[in-house]
């Protein structure tokens, strides 16, 4: 049942995003380029400002690369382009424990975070 409704929730949030249209990925702006390194110093910052105890993050990066994030008109939310990081991270929770790896994406132009996310204890990762 709990699959279910996660399924149910998953769809309905997703079901409301938008990809980019034809004209939109023709004249796209993914912003000066950002190296690898400048990716995840970058991400890491922005991760780490959402976790309980950040200096304890340790982190699994996919390679950065130039994507979009796709439109969330329920949250108001644009297609946006930029340089994708993402990958996983665990950090201590409340208890001091390792709580395990969740998944986590950032999406970077020109040297700033645009858009992020940090997946919840369903493994939904909803862009802020």
């Amino acid at each position: 049942m709990k699959k279910l409704l996660l399924l149910t929730v998953f769809f309905l949030v997703t079901g409301c995003a938008s990809g980019p249209t034809s004209e939109q990925l023709s004249s796209a702006d993914y912003g000066s380029y950002q190296s690898p390194e400048t990716c995840v110093m970058i991400a890491e910052q922005r991760i780490k400002s959402g976790l309980k105890d950040p200096s304890s993050a340790m982190f699994n990066h996919n390679p950065c690369y130039k994507g979009h994030w796709s439109s969330v008109p329920i949250m108001g939310l644009p297609v946006a382009f930029g340089y994708l990081q993402n990958g996983t991270v665990n950090a201590k929770n409340s208890f001091g424990g390792y709580g395990g790896s969740t998944g986590y994406g950032v999406l970077i132009k020109n040297g700033r975070v645009i858009r992020w996310c940090l997946a919840d204890e369903n493994g939904i990762c909803i862009p802020r």
